[in-house]
């Protein structure tokens, strides 16, 4: 089984959308232009999670 690194995930906090990718910050930015939020994803192996606000 191959080991899936942990990935960032922005999600948008007004309407729960949530964007991968490079520009997924800007995307979830962009999408109701209020606060977003950065998620590990695939992080659940080492039991902890980095939330991120802006």
């Amino acid at each position: 089984m191959k080991e899936k690194k942990p990935e960032l995930a922005w999600k948008c906090l007004d309407c729960y959308r949530t964007y991968k990718g490079p520009d997924g910050e800007q995307k979830a930015l962009n999408c109701c232009n209020s606060i977003v939020q950065g998620v590990w994803i695939n992080y659940s192996k080492w039991g902890k999670h980095k939330w991120y606000g802006r």
